[in-house]
């Protein structure tokens, strides 16, 4: 049985997720840390105790990302992806009643995507005149 916790993976864990992709990834334990402590919320998946999968959250300039989203168990892998991405958007959403970065995060992207939806209307409004 899969089992879904919410904490950031130590450094282990992750290192041995990025092997996952890549033979040999190129990054050490510094660039390891900076990766982890730039997080701001994450999701891991265990099979017994192994991790089997993982998805953070970061701040990059003025939004928030999901980052790191591996997944290296073939046979359930898009079931364990979106359990993860649904988990890390709750987890988003309780994290904006109680930290100002996330909320602001969240309301410029509201009003970025309110901007393209009004410019869509009228780039329609324009064609069809």
């Amino acid at each position: 049985m899969i089992q879904y916790i919410n904490k950031i993976p130590t450094k282990i864990e992750y290192f041995e997720m990025l092997r996952t992709i890549c033979e040999y990834p190129e990054i050490d334990v510094s660039e390891i840390s900076q990766e982890l402590d730039g997080a701001l919320t994450a999701v891991c998946a265990y099979n017994g105790e192994r991790m089997i999968g993982m998805g953070l959250v970061k701040k990059e300039q003025k939004y928030l990302c999901i980052e790191d989203l591996i997944v290296n168990s073939e046979p359930l892998k898009e079931e364990i992806q979106n359990n993860i991405i649904v988990r890390l958007m709750k987890q988003v959403n309780q994290m904006k009643y109680y930290d100002v970065t996330v909320r602001d995060c969240l309301d410029r992207q509201e009003e970025q995507l309110e901007n393209i939806e009004e410019n869509e209307e009228n780039a329609n409004q324009n064609v069809g005149a």
